[in-house]
């Protein structure tokens, strides 16, 4: 064979062996590459799915907490205590303070209370009717979120009972709200001049501490008839400079309106819906020696400061099972939703060194048995102006 042949067909089969081997490395590059793709792909997939987990929105109902203030909040330390047992889903807090009060890190020691002022607050007086209108502000904005289904009215000097879960589980168990309303007949406050808005058959009276359905929330807040007549003619009697305790200035036409104690209850009368209320208070106020607790202002319930806030006094409170209304000669049995409940869930007026030394027994009693203890009955009045 000639040597020119046999170069050719050599130089034939380098060609091809080149080719081949091209071929296969670039194969295996293919490979590499694809494979490193498909990992990094996995890698970016799964490392997205455990960071941007599809996040259910929450469709839990709330307890809106709203807070009559007039400044600072003395009570923050019990009330961090307490919300730190709840989550954070399970409720909302608003605060009317007097305008420009602003709860922060620095103003309050409860991390439940910062920047829950509402916006458009108003100076209250106490007494005025100016006091109705700062409920119905807090009700109106805590109507902005649509899971708020109770809305509980407390002061600034309130306390409570209980667990945050035994409180949430007693209130939601009941499709009422609870409203301490009733008949006193002997009560000269109604003025004529109401009528036929407030006819005196619809005229109730009790304690402003409220907890409302939602339903009652919006009967509130969307009420443009009875409101206006109570700024009109249910007002505080304005006592002299000199007065006393003792003193008999009033005269028969002097009508000491208080616009809290009578606004909601004649309201939810009016629309015809106290068979959807409980009508008592969840919130304990103690009255005694009227006379001497008397001031320019009207009565005011009794004062817990430090050397009251003891266990017993708790207790005391907790085992009450029943309340007497003497004007209507009734007795309510304490309930929620049909099974036998303590009367309340919250306690006032207590002072900031009542609240610190609360606090160090928070463990004892903030979790009830699971049914009330037999305990007394509470003959409720309302002498007067309830601060």
């Amino acid at each position: 064979m000639p040597s020119s042949t046999l170069k050719k067909r050599s130089h034939s089969h380098t060609a091809w062996r080149w080719r081949v081997g091209v071929l296969f490395i670039l194969g295996i590059v293919a490979f590499i590459t694809l494979t490193k793709f498909q990992k990094i792909s996995s890698t970016e997939t799964d490392s997205e799915f455990i960071a941007l987990p599809e996040e259910i929105p929450s469709t839990k109902p709330k307890l809106a907490f709203l807070y009559i203030a007039r400044n600072t909040m003395p009570l923050d330390i019990l009330w961090d205590h307490f919300f730190k047992g709840a989550k954070k889903d399970d409720y909302s807090v608003y605060i009317h303070a007097r305008p420009g009060v602003v709860y922060s890190k620095k103003t309050t020691d409860c991390k439940a209370f910062y920047n829950r002022q509402i916006q458009n607050s108003i100076s209250v007086e106490w007494g005025g009717a100016s006091m109705v209108q700062a409920e119905r502000l807090l009700l109106a904005t805590a109507l902005e979120d649509p899971l708020n289904e109770r809305f509980i009215l407390l002061s600034d000097s309130c306390v409570p009972l209980y667990s945050f879960k035994y409180i949430y589980d007693y209130v939601m168990s009941s499709p009422k709200s609870f409203v301490d309303s009733f008949i006193d007949y002997t009560d000269e406050r109604y003025d004529p001049r109401m009528a036929p808005h407030i006819k005196i058959d619809r005229w109730r009276k009790g304690s402003q501490w409220f907890v409302l359905i939602r339903k009652h929330a919006e009967a509130v807040v969307n009420d443009s008839a009875i409101f206006p007549l109570f700024q009109q003619y249910c007002k505080r009697l304005a006592l002299p400079e000199y007065w006393r305790a003792n003193d008999n200035t009033e005269t028969d036409d002097d009508r000491n309106c208080i616009p809290d104690e009578h606004y909601i209850q004649t309201l939810l009368a009016i629309k015809e819906l106290e068979l959807e209320i409980e009508r008592r208070t969840l919130t304990y106020s103690r009255w005694k020696d009227f006379d001497e607790e008397r001031d320019r202002r009207g009565w005011h319930p009794v004062t817990f400061h430090y050397a009251d806030a003891t266990l017993s006094t708790i207790t005391e409170i907790q085992e009450i099972s029943s309340v007497h209304y003497a004007t209507e000669s009734r007795t309510e049995w304490c309930s929620s939703n049909g099974e036998p409940r303590p009367c309340y869930l919250f306690a006032r007026k207590f002072t900031r060194g009542a609240g610190f030394r609360l606090r160090s027994q928070a463990k004892s009693y903030e979790d009830p048995v699971s049914k009330p203890p037999p305990g007394g009955g509470y003959v409720y009045r309302t002498p007067g102006l309830s601060l």
